[in-house]
């Protein structure tokens, strides 16, 4: 221990003798720069550089500076002013600034600046002045002219209250602070003008008049009320809506209503509206809580008026009559809540009463509905009626097939029977029926036939389900404006728009109503007796059975020509003769399918498709086939199909004998002679002499359209004598010319060029010919010669 202070004096020494010794070696200034550098690095050397890098600061002298800055600006400085003034980097003035704040209670940073207790204590001196002499101050205020966030000097202020500041903070609203004066003040001013007021007045125009602080307003004029101080209520709360309605004004008003409501029996919301209540729904049932009142949109009513209303309803709808409730109630009651009046009491009466309300404020009963239904009840029948009548082909739905046959069920079963029984005699006997001899052919209704239609029906009935039930009313009734009409003339004191209202209402029961007195009409005209039937099917086969003889007679006669004419007449005769027998076929079935025509040739192709439709399977392939077979080409064809569908019908067909076939030919050789004796047209006299010459040559019928003329005088060359050949063909000559000039006429018009006279001219040479020439035509056939021909 000795020897270190021993050694510690013998340093001394040397040093003592080195700083008087004169210098021999000085240290440069960057070899101390490098020093201090090499000891701050090793952490044994804590300084600061400057700004401008000649000078080293400590910590603890940044501090000091920071203290002394902060005492000479009165207790606030911003930390960039520091930097300035200390000469250091920013980085080294926010640490020291930091460790200041922690270290010490009385010192804080506030965006970016240091603040102390004293100037702290010297603001709140300030604020206390102000405060003052204004009676308040607003911390929004404060900050804007201190430039301090709110929150730290709402802070600040508070601990201050009471000690260096003479107030206190509003509680409803913390960003005022006033004085006992200011509020003393607020409160005599507050109670003076309240106490003037004698009506419903909005709070909210009074602050902006008297210029009050609202929160302390509504929290003085709160006391003074609950105090009794003031005499009135505000009504709204603490909102912009609020009013304030002295007692004298309440009083008043009360009794108005007290005594309109008694006189009338309802208050309009708009009323007390202009009364000053701004919630009339929530006045009325704070004012009446023991009353029984409806509430409507615009208006409130009481019990009187409802027990009113719902007598006059019950006893109109008892008495199957109807009543507007609107002539019942004031007039200044809207369509809306009368509507909402009516409809309560409805639904109060519907226990023991039915009835419907139209136009929002007519009650109609059920029964006065009905009487209008029941006008309409000639009218359908007559519609009905004429419905069956105009209408070609009728169909009726599955329903009606399914109604219809239950009408005729007993008929249905003995007649099924009867057949039943006949087919069994006739299979076991071996007999054939009928009076048409040996050449009568019978085609029977077969016992699979009832079968085939129910399968149809049932096919139909689930395909019906499969598509939807509900389907277009194939017989419209009426359209709603003619319901409208029929109503008008026979309820004239009712108002028109009722009257609309029942005509939509009734559109569519009478619309269904009608469907079902078509469908008794349409059975009641189809179901006629026995023997009416049986008639009816004897006439039906007579008639069949001529067409088809003369189908045969006239396709016998066509086998003379070539193809071409062959195939000219096939289609002339499938267009007319053939699609006549093809409609009476589908009218027979029409018939047996509850469908009905009135006369069977007025039937087209659509009518035919559509009555394919409802028939069953079996029967629809064959007679698809007849029906397509129309538009061929083939005669064959056609009455092979048109056997195979009577076949399915079950209609008889006689075919004719040898005597039976020149009786046809003879009747229609006479009817075309006497057709012939009374026409004068050049063009019909040629068609019938030459039907008539190739019938006398042949002894077969013909059936040709005009334009198989030639063929026909083609055909009778060298059937006929030479002379009567050649006049033939010359009269074909003049007739052809004479529909050419017609033709030409009718093109160019009655003009008077030079042409057109000429062509006029001849035109009457040639009617002049014709004239001449005609009888010499008649005679061929009536006044015949006998001569050489091929006969058959």
């Amino acid at each position: 221990m000795a020897a270190a202070w021993e050694e510690i004096r013998r340093l001394a020494a040397d040093f003592q003798r080195a700083q008087f010794a004169e210098v021999a070696h000085r240290l440069s200034e960057r070899n101390c720069i490098e020093i201090v550098t090499k000891l701050i690095a090793e952490k044994q050397l804590e300084v600061v550089h400057t700004l401008d890098g000649k000078e080293y600061v400590t910590p603890a002298q940044i501090t000091k500076e920071i203290h002394d800055e902060l005492h000479v600006c009165g207790g606030r400085v911003n930390i960039v002013d520091l930097q300035q003034v200390i000469n250091v980097d920013l980085l080294h003035i926010e640490n020291r600034a930091n460790d200041i704040v922690k270290s010490e209670k009385g010192i804080q940073l506030v965006l970016g600046q240091l603040i102390n207790e004293s100037y702290l204590d010297q603001l709140a001196e300030e604020i206390n002045d102000k405060l003052q002499e204004a009676g308040q101050v607003t911390i929004s205020e404060l900050c804007k002219a201190y430039d301090l966030p709110g929150d730290f000097l709402l802070q600040a202020l508070s601990r201050r209250l009471g000690r260096i500041i003479h107030g206190q903070l509003d509680q409803e609203n913390r960003g005022v602070i006033f004085t006992e004066a200011f509020v003393s003040r607020h409160r005599a001013r507050i109670r003076g003008l309240f106490t003037a007021i004698t009506r419903p007045t909005p709070v909210s125009s009074l602050i902006t008049r008297y210029g009050f602080q609202e929160h302390l307003l509504y929290s003085l004029l709160e006391e003074l009320v609950n105090a009794g101080r003031l005499k009135g209520t505000v009504v709204g709360g603490r909102q912009d809506k609020a009013v304030f309605v002295p007692d004298i004004y309440s009083r008043t008003q009360n009794n108005w209503v007290d005594s309109f409501f008694k006189q009338n029996g309802y208050l309009e919301f708009d009323a007390l509206y202009r009364l000053g209540i701004p919630d009339p729904a929530g006045y009325i049932k704070k004012r009446y809580k023991s009353a029984q009142l409806l509430f409507l949109r615009a208006a409130c009513v009481g019990q009187e008026i409802v027990d009113q209303v719902e007598a006059s309803v019950e006893e109109a709808i008892s008495s199957g009559n109807w009543i507007d409730v609107a002539t019942l109630l004031p007039s200044s009651l809207s369509v809306e809540d009368v509507g909402i009046l009516l409809q309560q009491v409805m639904r109060s009466l519907n226990k023991s009463s039915s009835g419907l309300v139209f136009s929002d404020t007519i009650a109609v009963s059920e029964k006065f509905l009905s009487t209008c239904a029941d006008l309409f009840s000639d009218l359908m029948q007559q519609k009905a009626e004429k419905e069956i009548k105009n209408n070609p082909v009728n169909l009726i739905t599955e329903e009606d097939l399914k109604q219809a046959s239950c009408l005729e069920n007993s008929y249905a079963n003995k007649k099924d029977k009867k057949d039943e029984r006949r087919k069994k005699a006739t299979e076991g006997s071996g007999s054939v029926r009928g009076g048409g001899g040996g050449n009568a052919r019978e085609i029977k209704i077969k016992k699979t036939k009832k079968k085939g239609r129910k399968d149809a029906d049932s096919d139909e009935e689930s395909q019906g389900t499969a598509t939807g039930r509900s389907k277009k009313p194939e017989f419209p009734f009426m359209s709603q404006e003619e319901i409208e009409d029929v109503l008008k003339t026979r309820m004239q004191d009712c108002p028109e728009e009722l009257i609309t209202e029942i005509a939509e209402h009734l559109r569519r029961p009478l619309t269904k109503t009608y469907q079902e007195v078509v469908r008794s009409v349409f059975t009641s005209s189809t179901s006629s007796s026995g023997a009416n039937r049986r008639q009816a099917m004897k006439d039906l086969q007579e008639e069949f059975s001529n067409l088809y003889n003369n189908i045969r007679l006239f396709e016998k006669g066509a086998k003379y020509f070539t193809d071409d004419t062959q195939t000219n007449l096939a289609k002339h005769l499938l267009k007319t003769l053939c699609t006549d027998i093809t409609n009476l076929v589908f009218n027979f079935l029409a018939s047996e399918s509850m469908m009905t025509t009135e006369n069977y040739s007025t039937i087209t192709s659509e009518g035919r498709i559509k009555i394919l439709g409802k028939l069953p399977e079996d029967t629809k392939g064959p007679l698809t086939k007849l029906h397509t077979s129309l538009n061929g080409k083939s005669i064959e064809d056609f009455l092979s199909c048109l056997d195979s569908a009577v076949d399915i019908c079950g209609i008889m067909v006689k075919k004719g004998d040898k005597k039976k076939e020149r009786q046809v030919l003879f009747q229609h050789r006479q009817a075309l002679i006497e057709q012939l004796k009374v026409t004068e047209d050049p063009a019909l006299v040629l068609h019938l002499t030459s039907v008539l010459l190739f019938q006398f040559s042949t002894h077969c019928m013909l059936h040709a359209p005009g334009r198989s003329v030639p063929q026909i005088i083609n055909f009778l060359s060298g059937k006929i004598p030479e002379d009567q050949h050649l006049l033939l063909v010359k009269y074909h000559g003049l007739v052809v010319k004479q529909l050419m000039s017609q033709t030409k006429k009718t093109e160019h018009g009655d003009s008077d060029t030079k042409d057109n006279m000429e062509e006029e001219e001849g035109a009457e040479s040639i009617r002049k010919e014709l004239q001449e020439i005609t009888t010499s035509i008649k005679d061929l056939v009536l006044r015949p010669r006998k001569f050489s021909g091929t006969e058959e």
